[in-house]
C-alpha cells in the first residue's frame, strides 16, 4: 500500500460507499433496504436495511447516492448508534440468522 494521506471527506466517502455496498447486496440476498427522506436533514437521506439482527440506518448525502434505490416503506424503529452498532457486530458473528437465514420474498 502506499502511503497516501487522505482527508476526512475521503473517509466519509470512503464510509458511504460500503454502506452503499451492504444495502445492495443486502437486496440481493432478500433483505429489505431502501432509502427514506429525513425531514429534519432534507439533503441527507437514509439507508435503511433490515437484518434479522435488527433494523440499522445511515444517513448518507444525496449528492453522493449512486443508483436507483427503492423506497423504505417501514419506519424508523428509534434505534440508537449503539444499538445500531450491536446489530451489526451480532450480524457479523453469525447471531441472529444473519449466516444461514433465508429471508422472505
Amino acid at each position: 500500500m502506499t502511503n497516501q494521506s487522505s482527508s476526512i471527506d475521503d473517509a466519509y466517502f470512503d464510509r458511504n460507499q460500503a454502506v452503499m455496498a451492504l444495502g445492495r447486496m443486502a437486496l440481493s440476498l432478500g433483505y429489505k433496504a431502501g432509502i427514506v427522506d429525513d425531514p429534519q436533514e432534507p439533503h441527507w437521506p437514509v439507508l435503511m436495511i433490515d437484518l434479522p439482527t435488527g433494523q440499522v440506518g445511515w444517513h448518507l448525502p444525496e449528492k453522493e447516492i449512486l443508483g436507483q434505490w427503492p423506497s423504505y416503506d417501514g419506519k424508523w424503529d428509534g434505534h440508537t448508534l449503539e444499538q445500531k452498532r450491536a446489530r451489526l457486530a451480532e450480524f457479523i458473528q453469525g447471531k441472529g440468522g444473519g449466516s444461514s437465514h433465508q429471508p422472505s420474498r
